[in-house]
């Protein structure tokens, strides 16, 4: 089966309230190869922040591809603009309609701690989240308390302030730490938009000594160890990463925004045969 794997999308970064079919083509053409598609596409989360442009828009890639599989990036939890907050009483709710949305869909999934079968390759896999690993990991003798490193937080990131109803960095994850335990023996292919490794050499190099790579990953460690995944796809960071710990190949494939693509022109979609 082969393969295409990208993350971080943000659609709404490319394409605004009105665009057409064609446009949407004409500009993945620049990163799909539409002659040689993969069996199935991976988007690693972060689809955009409006989820009826989300669902227009993968379903115009869906009429290439046989199959589309997703998960949800931080960015599909946010809340901005009036139109969201109308919509959805938090960010809990507008996730689970963005759900909902791919789920009903023939050929197309969104992962929620589960594991599903295509042409005998099992995929498993869950938005995931970020924790402290980084910091245990990485400095064992720092002074890190859940308060401090929620100001971190704060500074660092826009989550604290776009996802309601969550009080911590780590709330997240420990929702999305079970949906991992329920699938990481079971697939052949994991999938989750935060990389599961906490260890610096697995991080971009420009922010291996940064603690804020804290909330870019998370520890992962036993899952790459004794999981039967042979890939972890993943996203969340705007640099293409790969590595392999454990006999596991992680891979990193984002688009990001435009002006870290140059509009999608430095970015290639990449193929993975399992």
């Amino acid at each position: 089966m082969k393969i295409d794997i990208l993350s971080d999308v943000h659609f709404d970064n490319y394409f605004f309230n009105k665009y057409k079919k064609d446009d949407v083509i004409k500009f993945y053409s620049q990163i799909i190869d539409f002659k040689n598609l993969g069996d199935v596409l991976i988007i690693a989360g972060d689809l955009g922040h409006d989820n009826e442009q989300n669902i227009k828009i993968l379903k115009i890639l869906k009429e290439h591809y046989k199959n589309i599989i997703c998960v949800l990036g931080n960015h599909d939890y946010y809340l901005m603009g009036k139109t969201n907050k109308k919509l959805f009483k938090d960010s809990f709710e507008r996730v689970d309609n963005m759900r909902e949305l791919i789920n009903s869909k023939e050929g197309m999934y969104c992962l929620n701690g589960n594991v599903i079968e295509i042409d005998g390759v099992r995929f498993g896999g869950c938005d995931s989240w970020y924790n402290d690993g980084f910091l245990r990991v990485n400095y064992s003798n720092g002074d890190f308390t859940k308060k401090s490193t929620n100001a971190m937080w704060s500074n660092c990131t826009p989550d604290a302030k776009f996802i309601f109803e969550i009080e911590n960095f780590d709330d997240i994850f420990e929702i999305e730490k079970p949906k991992i335990e329920a699938v990481y023996k079971d697939c052949d292919v994991m999938i989750t938009h935060v990389n599961p490794s906490a260890k610096k050499d697995n991080i971009s190099i420009k922010f291996q000594n940064n603690p804020s790579s804290s909330f870019f990953c998370f520890d992962g460690e036993k899952y790459l160890k004794n999981g039967n995944m042979k890939y972890w796809i993943f996203g969340h960071t705007h640099e293409e990463l790969e590595y392999i710990e454990h006999h596991v190949k992680c891979i990193c494939n984002p688009l990001g925004y435009f002006n870290e693509s140059g509009n999608g022109s430095w970015v290639k979609i990449k193929q993975i045969l399992v």
